[in-house]
């Protein structure tokens, strides 16, 4: 009988006068026998290539194992090492570094709201909005340069959509941007209920500070007595975005 072993399997099975391949054979499945296992008769280690010529008698003892990699993760982590540690130096030596004195600045723009126009709403009613100032908007003044210059773009939203409609069944607001000089730059937008969100670019053909308008719209109200307190109040969100270097 041979002795046969791989990991935890283990059998004594009639194998004289087996060559060592024809055990590993018979046995890859049942013990699941990788083919780079290194085979060991009687503790003496088996070339694959001699395998076929190696024949098993009584009391042979045949065992599998599969090679070990930790001497090649060791071998693999230090000339990691030296290479890390080898740039470092060669680096260090040959290198310097500088620090750039840039300037530092605020946002190259903010905008404040304004007070914006106010109106009477009455219920079962068709009305114009109010005109007047919604946000106004400010380059930053740059040190030791003149102000940003760069173009801009303005997102005005309705941010209540889901109160106004207890109060409106239509709400329209024609929104402009104007410089100081009382000129619309950009181009018109309506803003309603139903397009909640507008952009509007524009070029700084003038130095700001720049205003976004209400200048013109209309509504149409439900019947009076809402449930939802100040359902007619519209709040209108601003964000100003860079859309150009100076």
């Amino acid at each position: 009988m041979v002795e046969i072993r791989y990991g935890e399997n283990y059998e004594m099975a009639d194998l004289a006068g087996k060559s060592v391949a024809e055990a590993r054979e018979q046995y890859k499945q049942e013990f699941g026998i990788p083919d780079k296992a290194q085979a060991s008769l009687n503790g003496k280690g088996i070339r694959q290539k001699h395998e076929p010529v190696t024949a098993l008698g009584d009391n042979d003892s045949l065992t599998f194992a599969e090679k070990s990699r930790k001497g090649l993760f060791f071998i693999g982590a230090i000339l990691l090492a030296l290479a890390i540690t080898g740039g470092i130096f060669a680096y260090g030596a040959t290198t310097t570094t500088v620090r750039l004195g840039l300037t530092d600045q605020p946002d190259f723009a903010a905008v404040t709201a304004g007070a914006g126009p106010t109106w009477n709403v009455f219920g079962s009613y068709k009305g114009k909005v109010g005109t007047g100032t919604l946000f106004t908007i400010t380059p930053a003044d740059g040190v030791p340069a003149d102000a940003w210059t760069g173009d801009m773009s303005v997102v005005v939203t309705i941010g209540n959509a889901h109160e106004l409609v207890e109060a409106y069944r239509i709400l329209v607001f024609e929104i402009e941007v104007w410089n100081l000089a009382d000129t619309s730059i950009g181009t018109t937008e309506y803003l309603t209920m139903g397009v909640g969100e507008i952009s509007i670019e524009f070029t700084q053909s003038t130095p700001g500070p720049y205003t976004v308008e209400i200048t013109d719209g209309y509504y149409i109200t439900h019947r009076g007595g809402w449930a939802t307190a100040n359902a007619e109040d519209p709040l209108i969100m601003c964000q100003v975005l860079q859309r150009s270097a100076p």
